[in-house]
């Protein structure tokens, strides 16, 4: 399955809002997506393209005074795209991994 088809099941199926990503530059470097989860959490995975994307699963929890900290806990990982994906999306049947 390619980035498009991946990205495209993460928000019919997995309720991922696509958004770009910025360099520092600017210019747009890769892709964003994001979802609210119940309980209080945010998925987050940003990537650059097929061979690195990065996820985290992070307490939805931002301190407005101190925003580049980011919020303590959380689940994270970091690979190629599909293999950082592939544990968001719903199972398919008929697919052994």
């Amino acid at each position: 399955m390619d980035s498009a088809e991946l990205i495209e099941r993460l928000r019919r199926e997995g309720g991922f809002r696509l958004l770009p990503l910025l360099g520092n530059t600017g210019q747009v470097a890769g892709v964003h997506l994001t979802r609210f989860l119940p309980g209080g959490h945010l998925d987050v995975v940003q990537a650059w393209d097929e061979r690195w994307a990065a996820y985290a699963r992070l307490p939805n929890a931002l301190d407005p005074a101190t925003p580049f900290l980011g919020p303590e806990g959380g689940t994270i990982r970091s690979g190629p795209f599909s293999r950082v994906v592939a544990p968001l999306l719903p199972l398919q049947s008929g697919i052994v991994g």
